[in-house]
């Protein structure tokens, strides 16, 4: 059964009020061809295990029970001086991907098709997003830092709020960088605080337990509360696969609208929510 868009996020959206939100999901549903085998981009968990492998540790798990994912990685920007070996492996990984790749991703396609939405956010560092707006001739800009924020009118634009590849002195990856953002001093910050005013949030990619979704709740939620005239009042949205009424009481507590989608086939199902939203 395919998700069924609620209501006053469509209304929002053709209303030109909707962005967004991109986790690692949806990167995650982008497929190619390597060496005979169909591949995918490495998922968080398996960009620390690696991080492990740079450093000769064979068992990351037994480092995972005295610290976690961030902790780790803190402790290899401290031996390694910096994440350059990381992030230039992580880029190779991704490189392998061709555009019709990604356009073959329902959920690109679907992202694509929204063009009531000229905002794209991502806390993805690939650069899949971008790719598949040009690759549809959308005109569109990169930003990642305030070094690069677009002025342009009537030009798409993927925020990558964590950074990407063009920009590794930007990219948030270690404990002290997560730190650093939670005090909603950077720039990226203030950009996104003035991207939602008037505006909804729809979260797709992201699981209860990323890192980055909590701290997105916490900005969302507790600096701006309810969305001003609309039904709801909600300012956020999020597609969850076969979410549990913990997760869904817990969210809406957060004043988060769930949207639930079947685990069966995720990526087919938020393709049709975003497309549900255009009708």
């Amino acid at each position: 059964m395919s998700a069924l868009c609620p209501p006053d996020l469509r209304r929002l959206y053709h209303d030109d009020r909707v962005i967004p939100f991109i986790g690692a999901g949806a990167s995650m549903a982008v497929t190619w061809m390597r060496k005979g085998e169909q591949a995918r981009g490495p998922s968080w968990r398996q960009l620390v295990d690696h991080a492990c492998e740079i450093l000769g540790i064979n068992e990351p798990e037994l480092l995972r029970v005295r610290g976690s994912d961030l902790q780790i990685l803190e402790y290899f920007r401290a031996i390694k001086g910096g994440f350059a070996p990381l992030t230039n492996w992580l880029s190779a990984e991704f490189s392998y991907a061709e555009d019709s790749d990604i356009l073959r991703c329902p959920i690109h396609q679907a992202l694509v098709r929204l063009e009531r939405c000229r905002i794209f956010y991502t806390t993805n560092y690939d650069n899949f997003i971008e790719r598949a707006l040009r690759a549809s001739k959308r005109e569109t800009h990169v930003t990642s830092s305030e070094l690069n924020i677009n002025h342009k009118r009537f030009v798409d634009e993927v925020v990558k709020f964590h950074g990407d590849f063009n920009d590794p002195e930007n990219m948030v990856f270690s404990e002290s960088q997560y730190f650093m953002r939670m005090r909603f001093e950077n720039a990226m910050d203030f950009k996104l605080r003035s991207d939602i005013l008037g505006r909804a949030v729809l979260f797709i990619g992201y699981s209860f337990n990323d890192t980055n979704v909590n701290y997105l709740f916490h900005l969302v939620n507790h600096i701006f509360n309810n969305l001003p005239n609309t039904y709801t009042g909600r300012r956020a949205y999020i597609a969850l696969p076969d979410p549990s009424e913990f997760e869904r009481r817990l969210f809406h507590m957060r004043n988060i609208e769930v949207i639930p989608i079947p685990s069966a086939s995720p990526e087919k199902a938020i393709a049709d929510l975003l497309d549900d939203m255009r009708v």
